[in-house]
């Protein structure tokens, strides 16, 4: 069976807007397409291919979808409000009245918690859902499991060691390396809440299943949310003061925005998606989630929980 128009259609939406955003960023100081595209080709392309080789074997969980129009709308709405309301706003105000350190990241983990799990699972489960059913408390069957969770790890890890700037970071900390070592589990705990769980369950358990399901395509769902989780970290670069993470100089417009989000965060949502479509394992995607986060934040988290 061929693809549907809209599954198509959601399919070449990607690579316009992909090639849209880097027109847009092409004279923004200090970008460099060869790194975007890097990341592209890493992610979208690399990494994608082993989350499918390194999930054969898996026979995805059942995950149920009743009504896949109308959820579709009513997760998209949500998404459009949670990404300005909180991402933007709410955890600018936030930043503002929290001074930094433990109290501000508690506060902000037990927001993203509220609004990101805690808050849509409520609003599905008066769609007709049991939070059974929402958090995917069924693991996949098959074999593979073990062996996408260490063959994507690894190369996950393997990519911040090479190219990222956490091992410098860790390098740099005045703590003792048994400190750091009894630090590490966690921070990694930490972020499998505060990253993996939240981003996850809203953007691959609720957004994706539901597009695919629409879309009648998991290839067009996984391209559809990938577009989406991109354009939803494009508020906090505006709003809050995420550009600095990323060394841009100074708060972006909201079309620079976008197109930075697009072109740096998509990708990485394009191999979670086939983690996600392969599987339907929340527990799967939120531990690389977390795991993906834990050398380039864990620095920054031993300072703000031993000074």
């Amino acid at each position: 069976m061929g693809l549907s128009p809209r599954a198509l259609g959601a399919l070449l939406l990607y690579p316009v807007a992909y090639a849209g955003a880097l027109a847009r960023l092409k004279n923004a100081p200090g970008f460099e397409a060869g790194e975007s595209l890097a990341v592209l080709l890493i992610f979208g392309v690399a990494f994608s291919v082993a989350a499918w080789l390194a999930t054969r074997g898996i026979a995805p969980a059942g995950v149920p979808v009743r009504a896949p129009a109308r959820e579709l709308v009513a997760i998209l709405v949500y998404l459009a409000l949670f990404a300005w309301l909180i991402l933007g706003l709410g955890l600018s105000a936030l930043k503002l009245a929290v001074p930094e350190g433990r109290t501000r990241d508690v506060a902000e983990l037990l927001l993203k918690l509220a609004t990101m799990v805690a808050l849509p699972a409520w609003l599905f489960t008066r769609l007709g859902y049991a939070w059974r059913e929402l958090l995917g408390l069924e693991l996949p069957g098959g074999k593979g499991f073990g062996r996408a969770l260490l063959v994507i790890g690894a190369l996950l890890l393997a990519l911040q060691l090479v190219v990222g700037r956490g091992p410098q970071r860790i390098a740099a900390l005045d703590e003792p390396a048994w400190l750091i070592a009894v630090f590490t589990p966690l921070a990694l705990a930490w972020m499998t809440l505060e990253a993996g769980l939240t981003e996850e369950f809203l953007f691959r358990v609720l957004l994706q299943t539901r597009a695919a399901a629409w879309l009648r395509s998991e290839a067009a769902g996984i391209a559809a949310m990938a577009l989406l989780f991109g354009l939803a970290h494009a508020p906090g670069y505006v709003l809050r003061g995420a550009h600095l993470m990323e060394g841009m100089s100074g708060a972006p417009d909201p079309l620079t925005a976008a197109a930075y989000s697009i072109v740096v965060v998509s990708p990485i949502g394009l191999m979670f998606g086939v983690l996600w479509a392969r599987t339907r394992s929340l527990l799967l995607v939120v531990l690389l989630h977390g795991w993906t986060d834990l050398v380039p934040n864990l620095a920054p988290f031993v300072l703000t929980w031993t000074r």
